[in-house]
Formats: structure tokens, sequence, C-alpha cells
């Protein structure tokens, strides 16, 4: 049975007006556009629903619980942020495979991520992320502790009200359970945020997949429109195609519910 839950996407982006003087003041980014794709700005809550059309007639539906918290306030690379920005997705999957559905505690995502350079035209993030052997059931988790060294490099266009970021992972296991199959793949996910009308914001992206292991690639390629509803409360919907020889399913569909701070 699916679980309707709630996706998350989008904290983010408060850039500083032109260095010189406009009879015509720029507008101003909500601090909502692109709270999910952009590391540098923490949000403080969404819950996100993610179902997934899998291949063979399986399908899977996560509602994930995210939460962000700043730690070590006090450090900062002069030009970048202070502190280590730590967000934690908990998921509760839904999987169905052939006559069988399991429902149960996924695998828990964290991730570490530091700002050394945050400009008004260009900001870099690094870190890593961990995913926690926690699922109940086989069908619902990797059951191996995988680590993902992370960096995004992000360009801002504070007139435009765009930004475009590129996110670089190589995910791959580090331990776990012996009889399930070892995990090593790369990502390069370039995604467009930017501004539509009054409260409402888009994000295009892409994620291209390459599997160490296998020596195929494969993409996922998704629309995100969000808005904020009422004070710092916003929604987002994105649909997703998946493409490419190793896609494990055709399609998926995001839906999220989020506060940014």
């Amino acid at each position: 049975m699916l679980l309707l839950g709630l996706f998350c996407i989008l904290s983010a982006v408060q850039y500083a007006v032109a260095q010189v003087p406009d009879p015509t003041p720029t507008p101003q980014p909500s601090n909502a556009e692109g709270a999910e794709e952009d590391p540098t700005k923490p949000i403080a809550f969404s819950i996100r629903n993610e179902y997934k059309n899998l291949r063979n007639g399986a399908w899977a539906n996560s509602a994930v619980f995210r939460f962000d918290e700043v730690v070590f306030k006090k450090l900062q690379n002069p030009g970048g942020l202070k502190g280590i920005i730590l967000r934690f997705d908990v998921p509760l999957n839904t999987v169905h495979i052939g006559t069988t559905t399991q429902t149960g505690l996924g695998d828990i995502y964290a991730q570490a991520i530091y700002v050394p350079r945050a400009s008004r035209g260009f900001s870099f993030a690094f870190g890593s992320g961990f995913v926690l052997p926690t699922a109940t059931n086989t069908f619902l988790g990797t059951g191996k502790l995988l680590l993902a060294p992370t960096a995004v490099p992000i360009w801002n266009f504070p007139k435009s009200r765009r930004k475009l970021l590129i996110r670089f992972q190589n995910v791959f296991s580090v331990a776990g359970k012996s009889s399930r199959p070892d995990i090593n793949y790369f990502v390069a996910a370039p995604a467009v945020i930017g501004h539509l009308y009054k409260k409402w914001w888009y994000t295009a992206d892409t994620e291209l997949r390459w599997n160490w292991k296998s020596s195929l690639g494969s993409g996922v390629s998704g629309f995100l429109v969000g808005r904020l509803v009422k004070g710092k409360f916003g929604i987002a919907f994105k649909p997703e195609i998946l493409w490419g020889p190793a896609r494990a399913g055709d399609f998926n569909l995001k839906f999220a519910v989020f506060k940014i701070r």
C-alpha cells in the first residue's frame, strides 16, 4: 500500500543585490529556491514522498523525513560559511517485487558538508554522504555501509535569479553483509534552479550515473515546481524520467512539504 507522504525540496539562496547602484532594484530570491539541491542552504525539515515505478511490474514508495543542522559554528575559512552542515534522511519504505510486498525502515542517509568558498557569484561545497544499513528487510535496503565523497561547485546569477550547480559523488560500500553485492558507482548531477513568478520557482536537473562494477550507465531527468504556501512552509512536485541501459525503472513521482529556515 502506498505511503502518502511528501517530498522535500528546497531551501535556499540569499544573494546580494548588484554591486553597482541601479535605479531599478534587482529582485531578491526566495529563501526556498533550491533547498534540496543546494547543500549550502540547510532547511529546517521536510517530508517527501517518492514513488518509483520499477521494471518488471515492481514498484517502491518512500516517505522520507529530512532534518538539517549546523554544527561547529565557530569553524570558518576566510570567504566561506561558518560551521558544518549536517543532513539526515530517515526513510519509511514499501517495496513490491513479484508477489511480495514489504514495508519498514530503509537505509538512513547522513551527510556532512563544509563550504570553504561562498561569494555572490560562486560557491563551493565538499564533504561526504553516508548510507547506514538500517533497513529492517533485505527488500528495503542495500545491506551495506556506503560512503559518498561529495563536491559541489555552484554558480550564482543574482540578476536573473538563477543558479547552476553540479553535484559530484562516488558511492561505494565499505562494510556490510557479505551475502549482499558490493556497490561502487559515480554520479554527476547538474541542476538549474530559477525563479518563475512571485513565490514560485523551478529546478531542472539530470543525474548521470556510471556503475563501475557493471560498466553500464543510467540517468534520471526531472523538473520540479515549488511554491511557498504560508510563511516559511512550502510544497514542491517533481516528475522524473529514467533512461539508460542500467536504469532501475521507468519514472518517479516526488512530492514534498518543507519548512525553510
